[in-house]
């Protein structure tokens, strides 16, 4: 029986590109922003309603000065309390010895106060999801690393920065304060041209960090129960419900929780011996690499080699291709070989010699098209297979298709986004058309 190919439709494909962006312009004076946070520590959790609003009704927060407890109270949203629960909450505050601050007061004496003008870390557990719930009004972030990212204003007071929050992933976003309206610096000061410093503050989400450090999504019930802290996080079933002695002391613990954490996962993280990176710049495994090749003293290759052609890093980012896995055969009972293995980037790096291009001052190019002809026509899978042969294969080629099956990223159906699949090409000087099969 013949099998009828797919008729070649013709696809746009998108590649990856390089944009030469001028250096920034170094300021002969002025003053860096703090890299280390004080010995203060901000520790808070919101609880909020059940429907689709979120409104805050009732918060924790702890202040630590270095690691003993300072200062510690309930947070409350007046709007959104009873009058029960606004008793109820006055009567545990002062059976505990605890401060009662409506959100406000919150946010000017402690968030701001503590929190801003004495650098404090202020930490939470999915810390995004609070501070925004702390928010008066929010807007579209500016800047280039928070675009598509909000500004939450959290204080009434214009003098106040705010606070700028980007998802990078499920698992981290990027925090920082805004630059303060007000003026930073004394005449005598502008007048030398010397700037002061933005305090972009110390934000460190325990879930970021903890994923960073285990190579783990995690809870903050699996949390503490993978750490095994002092104490554990309850389980609760009445969320939204009226307040009650037993519910406070519940967010109470979440917040004690959080703390143990962020101490042990602190600790795990001296261990590991990256003095030149702080905690609060760690966002992933990824950001551990970095941290990694900083402690080592390997600079950033576009440093020390800032005229390499453009049009190559191009040429380079645009051969670029992750690793994908497809599912061709569904809902059928099939025996299978799980194939995968994990660290993938560094384990490629490491069989295929990369390193050298890591920790080299230069690179240097030329042409090898006829090295690379010669051998394509004596290779053989067998070879393939060799290790010996791996280092070899890094090189840069500009093939003509002929229905050749290659990964490319296109517009599949109607899907206004470009994903990668993989596709039979053909290819000709003009461009480029794709016959999936």
């Amino acid at each position: 029986m013949k099998t009828t190919l797919p008729q070649a439709e013709a696809l746009t494909i998108a590649v990856r590109g390089y944009v030469h962006q001028p250096p920034k312009p170094q300021s002969t004076h002025g003053r860096k922003s703090p890299d280390q946070p004080s010995e203060w520590t901000l520790v808070f959790d919101t609880e909020t309603t059940i429907d689709v609003s979120q409104q805050l009704r009732v918060g924790v927060y702890q202040v630590y000065q270095s690691d003993d407890l300072y200062a510690a109270g309930l947070i409350s949203d007046p709007d959104s309390l009873t009058d029960s629960d606004r008793t109820l909450i006055k009567e545990y505050a002062d059976e505990m010895g605890l401060q009662v601050k409506t959100a406000a007061e919150f946010v000017e004496d402690i968030f701001f106060g503590i929190g801003y003008d004495l650098r404090a870390s202020i930490i939470g557990f999915n810390l995004p999801f609070d501070l925004s719930r702390l928010a008066i009004d929010h807007c579209a972030a500016r800047g280039r690393s928070f675009r598509g990212g909000f500004s939450f204003q959290l204080s009434a007071n214009k003098k106040r920065p705010r606070v700028q929050v980007k998802h990078l992933s499920s698992r981290a976003a990027l925090i920082q304060f805004t630059a303060p309206p007000k003026q930073r610096s004394g005449r005598g000061m502008r007048r030398r041209k010397f700037k002061v410093g933005v305090n972009r503050g110390f934000f460190i989400d325990v879930k970021s960090i903890a994923a960073a450090l285990t190579a783990k999504s995690h809870s903050l019930d699996s949390l503490s129960d993978f750490l095994k802290t002092p104490h554990r996080k309850e389980g609760r079933d009445d969320h939204g419900a009226p307040i009650t002695w037993e519910y406070l002391a519940y967010a109470f613990n979440d917040v004690l929780v959080t703390w143990e954490c962020f101490v042990e996962l602190r600790r795990r993280y001296e261990q590991l011996g990256l003095t030149q990176t702080p905690l609060h710049k760690i966002y992933s495994e990824a950001s551990l690499g970095k941290t990694y090749l900083k402690q080592m003293g390997i600079r950033p290759w576009r440093e020390l080699q800032p005229d390499f052609p453009p049009e190559l890093i191009a040429a380079i980012l645009s051969s670029y291709f992750g690793g994908r896995a497809e599912v061709r055969i569904r809902r059928e009972l099939r025996q299978v070989l799980y194939c995968d293995f994990l660290s993938m980037y560094p384990t490629v790096c490491t069989l295929m010699g990369l390193w050298r291009f890591v920790i080299g001052q230069r690179l240097e190019w030329q042409d090898a098209t006829a090295d690379v002809q010669g051998m394509l026509e004596r290779i053989t899978m067998a070879d393939l297979q060799n290790p010996a042969i791996w280092p070899d294969l890094t090189v840069l080629v500009k093939v003509q298709l002929e229905a050749d099956i290659l990964p490319v990223r296109t517009r599949y159906d109607d899907s206004p986004s470009y994903t990668i699949g993989l596709n039979g090409l053909t290819s000709d000087t003009n461009g480029m058309d794709s016959s999936p099969n």
